[in-house]
């Protein structure tokens, strides 16, 4: 199927899908033979910048025909020639996040990329509203999560015609020394628009939460941080034997982020 149909199929049955984004060949591997379930897998443009863009699209590929039921997103890419780019690579959706602009010019560029990528029957995220924050373990406070008016998300995605629309109720990106409290009664009256939900920053919310927010109308969610929290405590300790071979180094990496894979889908589905 389509990644709207198992979208479509995962409302329906009350789910989310996840998207876990990677940089590294070994977290690809990890998270994809950990995946029992249709996923998808995302690069931000500093990850695609990494990787490589034509790189990430020929892998998920070839996972996908050996019968992987993986996706590739392009990630908060915030310039449309870049978004372009990922369309025209083979990528099989895009994220574009013109959260930082005024509304009307949000509006104004997301609808060049959806009729872009409509045309090439690819599907997209929209944003509204900031969702603040970083992919890293942050030791400072919650960062303020500002509101937007409900008004306006309908008239984004009228407008504009996005597929997923993804807006600030509480998550930030990155894990802190707070959970995030998520505005349940913002995303009650949100999830009466017939656009698939999307939660950012899905790192660092308490699984009863995440549970909420799926019976809300969550279709999609983002995980990051736990990943590079995982490799990286997985090759902090593979560092300290005196193994140089860097498959031995990575299996721990490798190991770690496959278990937080398995944990989030147990939790999604």
């Amino acid at each position: 199927m389509s990644l709207k149909k198992y979208l479509q199929k995962a409302r329906k049955e009350n789910r989310a899908m996840a998207q876990f984004n990677f940089s590294t060949l070994d977290q690809l591997q990890a998270i994809i033979s950990s995946a029992n379930v249709p996923i998808i897998v995302g690069t931000s443009v500093k990850e695609s910048n990494f990787f490589g863009m034509a790189e990430a699209v020929a892998l998920v590929g070839y996972y996908r025909k050996k019968g992987a039921k993986v996706f590739l997103n392009l990630d908060h890419g915030r310039d449309i020639e870049i978004v372009k780019k990922a369309i025209d690579l083979g990528y099989d959706m895009v994220h574009f996040d013109g959260s930082k602009m005024d509304h009307d010019s949000n509006i104004k560029d997301t609808k060049k990329i959806v009729n872009y990528a409509h045309k090439k029957g690819i599907i997209v995220e929209g944003e509204v509203g900031y969702i603040p924050g970083q992919s890293a373990m942050n030791k400072c406070d919650l960062p303020k999560v500002d509101s937007v008016a409900i008004a306006d998300v309908v008239r984004f995605v009228e407008t504009t015609g996005v597929d997923l629309i993804a807006l600030p109720f509480g998550s930030v990106h990155g894990v802190y020394s707070q959970a995030p409290k998520l505005n349940y009664n913002f995303l009650k009256e949100v999830s009466k628009i017939k656009q698939f939900l999307v939660l950012h920053g899905g790192s660092g919310i308490k699984d009863g939460d995440i549970k909420k927010a799926i019976k809300l109308g969550i279709t999609k969610i983002n995980i990051n941080t736990e990943l590079r929290m995982a490799w990286r405590e997985g090759l902090e300790k593979s560092l300290k034997s005196k193994d140089y071979a860097p498959y031995d180094l990575l299996s721990e990496s490798k190991n770690r982020v496959g278990q937080v894979v398995t944990k989030k889908l147990l939790i999604f589905s």
